[in-house]
């Protein structure tokens, strides 16, 4: 298996995704990019034109991660962009027992006449979601409710 990546696994109704990567932040660019395949799957489409940067605060790591992927769905509805690099910088517990995400991403506005068109998103949900954490990886199970 590689360092780092992501696998679409069968589920009924929706799409289930398993992420990996060395650390917590390997997995959670995993778990984005895994994402942005879902809604447009040739990532290598996507010019790296625009790039923000990402925060995010909450109270877990699961938490942490739901409102991670949904910032992106947002961002997709609202700005309509899409993105092919995202690099989690650092996940980090602060003082007030809150986690907080920081992230660079670089892509572009949405094209339907040049990025293919994959499956809608409506939700990233809490059911089947599972961090486990080990000493040289980690793997997020995460379903996306389509």
């Amino acid at each position: 298996m590689k360092e780092k990546g992501y696998k679409f696994i069968e589920h009924t109704a929706d799409v289930k995704v398993r992420c990996w990567g060395k650390n917590l932040e390997e997995a959670f660019s995993q778990a984005a990019l895994s994402l942005m395949a879902t809604i447009s799957p040739n990532l290598e489409k996507i010019d790296q034109k625009i790039e923000r940067e990402i925060k995010i605060e909450s109270e877990d790591k699961y938490a942490l991660c739901l409102d991670f992927l949904t910032e992106f769905l947002y961002i997709f509805d609202v700005d309509e962009l899409i993105f092919s690099n995202i690099a989690v910088k650092s996940i980090r517990l602060k003082e007030e027992s809150k986690y907080q995400l920081e992230a660079l991403v670089k892509g572009e506005k949405f094209n339907k006449n040049r990025h293919e068109i994959g499956i809608e998103v409506k939700a990233i949900t809490y059911s089947f979601m599972n961090i486990e954490e080990k000493k040289d990886k980690v793997t997020i199970d995460i379903v996306f409710d389509i």
